[in-house]
């Protein structure tokens, strides 16, 4: 018996090829070969909207939310949760999950396909799987190359803004709560990418 698996970087099935010898013929045993096609269980596990939505709240809860500014949105009353469903679309965005909020006006909300931010200007939705490259907007100048005085850098623990680069380069901006919200905000950015995008 031999297992094989077929090709490619993570195999969506598992090849069982049974050989048994069925008689002799002129240059040795003649050999039947059965293959039987099993499906992986990696690839068994669909990446559903309820499936990232439970990665979601497992990396939000290793964050010690919910906080004063960061929500699970099914734990928002209805009348808090309608004025934020009246700015998505379910189908495009997926389930709302985590509501991220801060003393003025702005918030970040995180779907299970998208995150989606206001601010001043507007309302900002970012596939996940269109996602570059996230870090802190204090230190945006920096990896743009341009002269900055470090001492006009925040500490980390006043961050209260993140800037998301998508594939066309653009720049985008997300907020949450100084400190740990931020943080907490950062890191499940991070695991939502690699959720949509492997």
């Amino acid at each position: 018996m031999n297992i094989a698996a077929c090709a490619g970087k993570r195999s969506r099935r598992i090849l069982l090829i049974n050989k048994k010898a069925t008689g002799m013929g002129v240059t040795g045993f003649v050999w039947n070969a059965t293959i039987n096609i099993f499906e992986d269980p990696y690839n068994l596990m669909k990446k559903t909207d309820e499936f990232i939505e439970s990665k979601l709240i497992w990396k939000a809860k290793q964050y010690s939310l919910p906080t004063e500014f960061a929500f699970y949105f099914n734990d928002l009353s209805n009348d808090i949760q309608v004025p934020f469903l009246a700015q998505i679309d379910i189908l495009t965005s997926g389930k709302p999950v985590l509501l991220f909020t801060r003393r003025t006006e702005e918030w970040t909300l995180i779907c299970t396909r998208q995150v989606i931010g206001r601010d001043k200007k507007g309302i900002i939705k970012l596939n996940f799987k269109d996602i570059k490259q996230i870090f802190s907007a204090e230190i945006d100048p920096v990896l743009k190359h341009q002269s900055v005085d470090l001492k006009s850098i925040k500490p980390k623990k006043e961050w209260n803004e993140i800037t998301i680069i998508d594939r066309s380069d653009l720049s985008h901006t997300f907020y949450a709560d100084s400190g740990s919200d931020l943080l907490s905000l950062w890191n499940i950015l991070l695991m939502a990418k690699r959720l949509n995008t492997e």
